[in-house]
């Protein structure tokens, strides 16, 4: 080995851990919030599994998307604030669209933080 070779190395070793470290740093401060999406996601896909979900009134559905998410630990939500932020479209031929759509704000340091736009659909047959 030729130690004029490894000459500068050390500097870029050290921005390459400063690179990773900050990267791991976003992700272990957003990853929370995508999986609590995900959470929200799926009971939004459980509330279609019901039968005769067209005939239920908004109330009823809120209800059951709330029961839902309470299984899942996710308290984003609660009896009131939920029919701002879930909305219930009902199609022709007997199928209904539900749309959760909601902000997620999570301070990074100091005066900077990150806004995470969150919105989810599904649609019953």
């Amino acid at each position: 080995m030729n130690i004029n070779r490894q000459r500068g190395s050390g500097s870029s070793i050290f921005l390459l851990i400063v690179v990773i470290v900050f990267s791991l740093w976003f992700f272990f401060k957003l990853f929370p919030m995508y999986m609590e999406n995900w959470n929200v996601s799926s009971a939004l896909e459980k509330i279609t599994e019901t039968e005769n979900l067209a005939e239920k009134m908004d109330r009823d559905i809120h209800t059951m998307f709330l029961a839902n998410l309470s299984k899942k630990d996710v308290e984003l939500f609660d009896r009131d604030t939920v029919k701002q932020h879930v909305s219930i479209e009902r199609l022709g031929g007997g199928s209904i669209a539900i749309t959760v759509e909601y902000e997620r704000i999570k301070k990074l340091t100091g005066n900077v933080s990150f806004l995470l736009n969150f919105k989810n659909t599904v649609e019953t047959p």
